[in-house]
């Protein structure tokens, strides 16, 4: 297997060479114990990349949706083995991406029990903590750097190997083509994304109640200002275009910017995982229109309704440059491409920029985005009604 996560300890650490050169981790051969005192069935909900918000968005989400009724039996299950460990379990990926626990406490609050053991002070002050399920095994690294470099552990976990009777898994064919051109990369049928996006809809609205849309329409953009790549140059003058169109047009424009990964913060305002996602979804939920760098926060469009206009400052000729324009044919959204000019260092550049004419594609993107949308209109029109 690839080395998951770029941990070289993980499965005993022997380091092999595939067919192309590059390191991989050989997997031990099973040991007859472990296999016998190994799991009735899992449950996996953890694949390629699940620790990438697009791969999760796209991906896991839309297992978990169409796999949840296996997925709560699992959890619901009493089968134990002599040493009353579960005999059932769903592998998902590590909760110490703070995404990953929002998501799974928004869509799968049973993954989470009650902690007998909470500390007296959090049981007096009526707080009661909570712990995850004994049928819940995380897959990938147990640490993450916080915003000061250091590592925090919090639901502790590495690349377990899993022996189990039967596996279910949700597995779909890929389109021949992606489509931007060239071959397909992780993409997920129509059908599943819109079940998904149904899904998350329903548990925010359980969570946060009926979600009020604004009167005025609403621009998000999404920043890569804090991102060790891809960041704009033309940022500064970008939002400050955007302002201005959206101070003409009467609409309101949102700068979404991804949550910091430091876990030890104590901040009141700081939003808790939960709070957070069910936030994100909301915001994307009520966009008019939504404009970025190609990057993990337009994953966020899947939360879209129909006829939002996306435009995405993108990358040309790679095969995830399809990767967001395939979300919006699938849920009927209106996709622009402003392609970003040429780089050698593609995905990995530390900061990227438009073509010559590119930031007046964009603002004409947005304006059509927000006439089209019924509720703009400019201050002059309002003032001659």
């Amino acid at each position: 297997t690839h080395i998951p996560g770029n941990d070289y300890s993980a499965f005993n650490g022997k380091i092999e060479k595939d067919m192309m050169g590059s390191d991989v981790l050989a997997i031990p051969d099973p040991k007859p114990r472990s296999v016998k005192n190994g799991y009735d069935s899992a449950v996996l909900l953890s694949g390629y990349a699940s620790d990438n918000y697009y791969h999760f968005v796209s991906e896991v989400l839309p297992s978990l949706v169409l796999m949840k009724d296996r997925v709560k039996e699992s959890l619901a299950s009493t089968n134990t083995n002599s040493q009353g460990k579960a005999k059932d379990i769903v592998i998902v990926p590590n909760l110490q991406h703070e995404f990953v626990e929002g998501f799974f406490r928004l869509m799968l609050p049973e993954a989470f029990v009650q902690d007998d053991d909470s500390s007296m002070v959090s049981r007096l002050l009526g707080r009661q903590e909570d712990k995850l399920s004994p049928h819940i095994v995380q897959w990938g690294s147990d640490k993450h750097p916080t915003d000061d470099g250091e590592e925090v552990v919090k639901y502790a976990s590495h690349h377990p190997i899993v022996y189990a009777r039967r596996l279910y898994a949700a597995a779909w064919d890929q389109p021949a083509e992606a489509p931007l051109g060239g071959p397909s990369h992780c993409l997920t049928p129509a059908a599943l994304l819109r079940n998904m996006q149904q899904a998350v809809w329903k548990a925010v609205e359980k969570v946060k109640g009926k979600a009020k849309r604004s009167s005025k329409p609403t621009i998000v953009y999404c920043s890569r200002s804090s991102s060790p790549t891809r960041k704009l140059k033309e940022e500064t003058e970008l939002l400050a275009r955007l302002e201005e169109l959206a101070s003409t047009m009467n609409a309101e424009l949102v700068m979404f910017e991804k949550k910091s990964t430091d876990a030890n913060s104590t901040s009141s305002a700081s939003p808790t995982p939960l709070e957070f996602i069910a936030e994100t979804v909301e915001l994307f939920q009520s966009a008019t229109v939504v404009v970025g760098v190609h990057g993990a926060s337009l994953a966020n469009i899947a939360f879209s309704r129909p006829d939002t206009t996306i435009v995405e400052l993108g990358l040309e000729g790679l095969p995830q440059a399809s990767h967001y324009r395939h979300v919006s044919n699938s849920l009927g959204l209106k996709h622009v491409d402003v392609f970003l000019s040429k780089d050698p260092r593609s995905l990995g550049a530390t900061e990227v920029k438009l073509r010559k004419g590119g930031l007046e594609k964009v603002l004409n993107a947005v304006g059509s985005g927000l006439k089209q949308d019924g509720k703009a209109s400019s201050v002059e029109d309002k003032s001659e009604l």
